[in-house]
């Protein structure tokens, strides 16, 4: 039986007891009826309540059948087991929550690798690391600026595998540039001229965290990085 027939059955119940009862106690009645509906999902003792507002108002002379009340407490059971069961599950999603911000919080300070061209330069020094799948002929460096714009260029490293590269933050001309976000770009050749497979991550010192979005963000400079992200972390 579902919980809308019990307050059917309530309903009729208390229509029925009008014959046996005062106008005032069946307008009292039925003042609870309506009650108890509004918050029968919010509160298991409401539903505990309109069973027990029921009994009270059923006809005497046709009382409830014994099958139909045993339902209505088997369903006031499972009422309340799901009331228990969402307030545990709330309870377990806010413990994560905590935990996870606990996390994050905690690689402040930290210096990461992260799956990123994108680098931070602070105090005239931005770090990356590069990898080649095979031996190169040349290799060009090409860092840009936020805007996309080339800023400086050199040779690297062409032997196969990882080469970290460290940038002082000066342009082609030698200038100092400010600090802010840039990207790294390696462009690697091989004797006969065919492109050779490369990637590029970053690294740098976390300074901030920001939970207020849907998933965390871990700040170097002005970058943006998930704990996806992050390839390795030190002290």
């Amino acid at each position: 039986m579902s919980v809308s027939s019990v307050v059917t059955s309530l309903a009729n119940a208390t229509a029925t007891n009008s014959s046996y009862s005062s106008s005032s106690s069946s307008s009292s009645s039925s003042s609870s009826s309506s009650s108890s509906t509004t918050t029968l999902f919010d509160n298991y003792e409401a539903f505990l309540t309109l069973l027990t507002t029921q009994l009270q108002n059923q006809d005497p002379l046709d009382p409830m059948d014994t099958s139909e009340f045993t339902n209505q407490l088997v369903q006031y059971a499972d009422v309340e087991q799901s009331i228990k069961t969402n307030d545990t599950l709330e309870d377990l999603l806010s413990l994560t929550s905590w935990n996870t911000n606990t996390l994050a919080l905690s690689y402040v300070g930290k210096t990461v690798e992260y799956d990123s061209e994108y680098s931070a330069l602070s105090d005239g020094e931005a770090n990356w690391n590069y990898e080649l799948d095979d031996d190169a002929s040349s290799v060009t460096l090409t860092v840009k600026d936020q805007n996309g714009n080339t800023v400086y260029t050199e040779s690297g490293g062409a032997d196969a595998g990882t080469h970290a590269f460290t940038w002082d933050g000066t342009d082609s001309d030698g200038n100092q540039l400010a600090d802010g976000t840039y990207s790294l770009t390696v462009h690697a050749l091989s004797a006969s001229g065919a492109e050779i497979e490369s990637s590029v991550s970053s690294l740098g010192k976390i300074d901030r965290v920001d939970t207020s979005g849907d998933e965390i963000a871990l700040y170097v400079g002005d970058v943006a990085v998930t704990v996806d992200d992050i390839i390795s972390l030190t002290n």
